[in-house]
């Protein structure tokens, strides 16, 4: 089981699009994982990394006056703060590799599709 980037998810911005990559590429490599130690290091990185991809998104948002920027930033938080929850029992020496695997595949495949392509539709017009 792997998560397949797909340029139909590009916003258009170079940047949160390589932020885009890069995180399916950490949650590929989580998925990939077999021990506690590597999953330890790349849940921290998927949660740094992603809390900064949400911070220059919203940035590209604000940019634009996107008009759903407060229901996304919800979205963003409600998914940084489950990503918190399970960093942190991993902290405590409980990995739920199925919760995270589940969590950043469910972000990759739903919220990018679902929710980021929404500020692509918004931005064609301007465009």
């Amino acid at each position: 089981m792997s998560v397949v980037w797909s340029d139909s998810c590009k916003l258009g911005d170079p940047e949160v699009d390589q932020q885009h990559q890069y995180l399916i590429e950490l949650t590929n490599e989580f998925i990939a994982a077999d021990s506690l130690r590597e999953m330890r290091s790349l849940i921290m990185l998927l949660y740094k990394h992603t809390r900064e991809h949400f911070e220059k998104e919203e940035e590209l948002m604000r940019r634009v006056d996107f008009p759903e920027l407060a229901h996304h930033q919800e979205l963003h938080n409600r998914l940084l703060s489950r990503l918190s929850e399970l960093s942190m029992d991993v902290g405590k020496g409980y990995m739920n590799k199925p919760a995270i695997v589940a969590l950043m595949t469910d972000w990759a495949t739903k919220h990018i599709v679902e929710d980021d392509l929404k500020v692509v539709a918004f931005m064609a017009p301007k465009a």
